[in-house]
């Protein structure tokens, strides 16, 4: 239950949502599928003034663009992408990242814009605290950080968990803002701020609008996992995703994109291990000192009862095995 007044607003075109964000001046959220942002409103960590619906604006089907791009609506529901034939064919690791997020209640109900857009998530910060602590947190305009005590002001390691994020960046994905200005285009890694005070860099007034995942070169493989505890249903301790170019011979690595979710404020990218790859022959010795390298370069935040140390050894073992089917990938009949 929701103890506190707001107002419901139902626009029925996107630019009409942006008009109305324009106008309440950051007193409004913007409720898609609701699935992060209802619980946080239970819980009172946010309360807007005013919810702007997007439910009454159908979202455009998948297409491919004139350069083999694929272009889908922010709006469309995971469980949507998950089961499309399209981005199933032309992104499979996209369709794979969305049935790896929540149970089948919450991908019917949450879009692919919503995941991108989620709150950062911290023990502290997601739990009702009238019976526990009475002070704030950073995040929630305090003057403390309890999990990290010698935290200074503008520093929260709040975890962003989205299980889609990884999968787009390591595609090369870009996203498609739309504002009263118009529409400007921005690299999926370019959406997120890496603090964990504002995790997202988008002006309140602004809305994911499509998301443009590039055609990919021949010889391209891909691979994705996320570790949970239970097998899914929940959010990640790690969620990696690669893609992997071989040159013409088949033989050498032309260059890879990883990108490692849930472990820090925003999705990273390993960019030593990444170069360290290119170029080179991808034999099993290189993809194992690679996933090595970049489980240490990640660098990964103690979080939700997981030590360093151990999503350290989860993403070195993970990632070393998805460079390896990755590989396969590339050399054969693409996935």
């Amino acid at each position: 239950m929701i103890l506190f007044d707001f107002e419901l607003e139902r626009p029925g075109t996107p630019a009409d949502a942006v008009a109305l964000l324009e106008r309440l001046h950051g007193d409004a959220r913007v409720l898609a599928g609701g699935t992060d942002l209802v619980p946080n409103m239970r819980a009172e960590l946010i309360k807007p003034g005013v919810l702007v619906s997007l439910g009454a604006i159908a979202p455009e089907a998948p297409a491919t663009l004139p350069d083999g791009a694929l272009r889908i609506d922010a709006f469309s529901r995971l469980a949507e992408l998950e089961r499309s034939e399209l981005v199933r064919a032309r992104a499979p690791m996209l369709a794979e990242s969305a049935r790896a997020v929540g149970g089948n209640q919450v991908r019917e109900m949450g879009t692919l814009g919503g995941n991108l857009c989620q709150e950062s998530r911290c023990l502290y910060f997601n739990q009702r605290h009238d019976y526990q602590f009475a002070a704030p947190c950073y995040k929630l305009g305090g003057d403390r950080c309890y999990p990290f005590p010698t935290n200074k002001r503008d520093t929260c390691w709040s975890v962003y968990m989205s299980d889609v994020a990884p999968a787009l960046i390591a595609l090369g994905a870009e996203i498609e803002i739309l504002s009263a200005k118009g529409i400007r285009r921005i690299s999926a890694e370019d959406l997120f701020t890496g603090n964990g005070l504002r995790p997202l860099a988008l002006d309140a007034a602004e809305l994911v609008r499509a998301v443009i995942v590039p055609a990919p070169a021949p010889r391209t493989g891909w691979a994705f996992h996320k570790s949970t505890v239970r097998g899914g249903l929940e959010f990640g301790m790690a969620v990696i995703a690669v893609r992997l170019e071989l040159a013409g011979d088949g033989k050498t690595c032309a260059g890879a994109r990883i990108a490692i979710g849930a472990v820090r404020e925003r999705p990273v990218r390993p960019a030593a291990a990444e170069r360290a790859l290119a170029d080179a022959a991808p034999d099993d010795a290189r993809l194992a000192d690679a996933a090595a390298a970049a489980a240490k370069e990640v660098n990964p935040l103690p979080h939700h009862g997981f030590t360093k140390r151990y999503l350290m050894d989860n993403i070195r073992v993970h990632l070393r095995r998805l460079l390896v089917r990755a590989v396969e990938r590339a050399g054969g009949p693409q996935a």
